[in-house]
């Protein structure tokens, strides 16, 4: 689908403000719209009013191009079938991802048999596996789930990995399935990380206070919980959420990571003592800070639980927004 391509005859310069909203097009189109090679040329000159952004894509004006007009500049550039992927397209799908350093090269995803050749400013990647293209913000982008891969097989860092695919499945509503099928699809370069995550996060595990609980209750050698729970008494009534849960003997896990610890959740404590639900509270920096004392509560909650009667409690798990 074209994105810069206008079809017409002799339009003024003053009306070119109107068809290319960003103020950014490609050479050829402002030529098939009726201005001369010489003019385009010409106003792109040191005294020109207007600048060559990328081979064969100009911009009206001097300053320096806005993200919004670099993203534009790379489609031009990719046109006809170009799309963006990586971290702009995140962006663009909305996700809560810092906006990328203002000088990035934007990641534009061509066809295979493309000769199109990167720049400092745009990264392209010739592929047999185009996605369809869809339209976000007045922007062609690839779909959530490859841009999110495009983006995070560069990343070592497993807590940005967690956080943007926690994001993109609970938040946006993206299928897990989806993700897996795009791994499964690509060529496996920097997919280890990613997969290994997704299956956490498939479980449950969102946070990285979550993964590090995760591992602590492995350390404690306790059987392994269910994550991102919410609990219910035996007359229905919602008890309230709880990080982790022990079916077997009705045992929650708090971990609360706001500013001020428990302050908004001490009615929804009193709730699951009523309930008679063992509940092992902390915090992120509790269990950093105090690894094996962490440990030591666990295993002694777990073993009071299992002493107890099992209260008439049931737990399901949160699921994603839909």
């Amino acid at each position: 689908m074209p994105t810069c391509i206008t079809s017409g005859t002799h339009v003024s310069v003053d009306k070119l403000y109107g068809l290319f909203p960003h103020h950014v097009a490609r050479a050829e189109a402002l030529i098939k719209l009726g201005l001369s090679a010489s003019t385009v040329y010409r106003r792109c000159q040191p005294a020109g009013p207007w600048r060559r952004v990328l081979p064969g894509v100009v911009m009206f004006g001097k300053s320096p191009p806005t993200v919004s007009q670099r993203v534009q500049a790379a489609l031009c550039y990719a046109d006809p079938d170009g799309l963006v992927t990586g971290h702009h397209a995140l962006v663009l799908h909305g996700m809560k991802i810092p906006p990328p350093p203002p000088l990035s090269a934007v990641h534009v995803l061509v066809p295979k048999g493309r000769s199109l050749k990167s720049t400092p400013e745009v990264s392209v990647e010739r592929t047999i596996r185009m996605p369809k293209a869809m339209m976000r913000k007045g922007y062609l982008v690839a779909p959530l789930e490859r841009a999110l891969l495009d983006t995070v097989r560069g990343f070592g860092n497993t807590e940005q990995v967690r956080s943007l695919l926690a994001e993109a499945i609970w938040e946006h509503g993206l299928p897990p399935k989806l993700i897996t099928a795009e791994l499964d699809a690509g060529n496996g370069r920097g997919s280890a990380l990613p997969r290994r995550v997704l299956a956490e996060v498939v479980n449950g595990i969102r946070t990285e206070a979550e993964a590090l609980a995760a591992t602590l209750v492995g350390a404690a050698r306790l059987p392994r919980p269910q994550w991102s729970m919410q609990v219910d008494d035996e007359n229905n009534a919602y008890l309230g959420p709880v990080s982790a849960w022990w079916d077997d003997v009705a045992m929650a896990l708090d971990i609360d990571v706001s500013e001020h610890p428990f302050e908004r959740t001490e009615d929804q404590h009193d709730n699951f003592l009523a309930a008679s639900v063992v509940v092992v509270r902390t915090t992120p920096r509790q269990m950093r800070a105090s690894p094996r004392a962490f440990v030591d509560r666990l295993r002694q909650a777990y073993q009071r639980a299992s002493k107890r009667d099992r209260p008439l409690v049931t737990a399901t798990a949160q699921h994603p927004r839909s």
